[in-house]
């Protein structure tokens, strides 16, 4: 079962709700004063605006279709050596802050671990993010293949959630929350990958490319 305090359908992230109403009591507080109360509003509008929660209704609806799970740039495609010896495709997508947070299943997926790297929130153009940003790699398992999301949070990010859920995340469904950041999806190498480098994507709308067949009876 789904846990309730997370992000479902609600107009504002829950994960922005604390900040919003904050931001709502600094705005009372300085027109009450009259001191710059413009700018707490703009501040107040602009909290909003962050921890929006918009519906998105996928591209296409093959069921081997992989959704960008996050709101974006493409920054990069390109095969890479694992620590187990083996490789995979990576994509990866680079969140501006004006983008949606909420994160979303790319595949009808199973969230078999998740391994949690602790680290700094700091912008993930420096050259030191790769090394030093806080980070969680999420191993999941599809009907099809394996994939890994690896949420690596940026400057503005105060933490990275990850949703609670005892059943399958359809594609699409919302998964977290990352306010600032990158995801890199690492896919089988055989992916047919449909986006190219510095497209924009849409999480749970733009479709990334396809699980290949693995034989030809599954069809």
């Amino acid at each position: 079962m789904r846990n309730h305090s997370y992000t479902s359908t609600q107009i504002i992230a829950k994960e922005g709700w604390n900040h919003s109403v904050l931001a709502f009591m600094v705005f009372l507080l300085a027109y009450a004063l009259s001191f710059l109360p413009w700018l707490f509003f703009i501040i107040f509008v602009g909290t909003l605006f962050g921890y929006r929660n918009p519906e998105r209704i996928a591209e296409e609806d093959d069921k081997r279709s992989l959704l960008a799970p996050m709101d974006g740039k493409i920054i990069d495609i390109s095969k890479i050596s694992l620590n187990d010896g083996t490789e995979a495709l990576r994509i990866v997508i680079r969140k501006s802050f004006f983008d949606v947070g909420v994160l979303r299943a790319p595949i009808d997926l199973d969230i078999v671990n998740v391994k949690n790297r602790f680290g700094l929130f700091i912008s993930s153009s420096s050259h030191l993010f790769e090394s030093l940003c806080e980070r969680k790699g999420v191993t999941c398992k599809s009907e099809f293949a394996p994939i890994k999301l690896v949420m690596s949070a940026g400057l503005w990010a105060h933490k990275i959630t990850l949703f609670q859920k005892a059943s399958t995340f359809k594609s699409g469904e919302r998964l977290g929350f990352l306010r600032d950041g990158e995801v890199a999806l690492l896919l089988p190498l055989d992916t047919r990958v449909k986006v190219s480098l510095n497209d924009d994507v849409k999480a749970g709308n733009s479709i990334l490319g396809y699980l290949s067949y693995k034989d030809k009876d599954d069809k």
